[in-house]
């Protein structure tokens, strides 16, 4: 099964939708390092245990970034 990542900019009301950054990636665990190496490039980072969503910072604003199934 095919995998694509996925970022969300959560800085404007209830967030905006998200936007497709990767496509047909063939495995999960690949797919989810690549979210986490982007994720952890920026000084401001994190991940929430309860979704495994990676979250970063950038011009002060709020990112999410995660990988769902294609």
């Amino acid at each position: 099964m095919a995998h694509s990542i996925f970022i969300r900019d959560l800085g404007s009301f209830g967030g905006r939708r998200p936007q497709m950054l990767a496509c047909d990636i063939a495995d999960r665990i690949e797919a989810e390092i690549l979210v986490r190496s982007i994720a952890t490039a920026y000084h401001d980072h994190g991940l929430n245990p309860a979704t495994e969503v990676y979250w970063f910072n950038y011009n002060g604003s709020v990112h999410e970034i995660y990988v769902w199934p294609s």
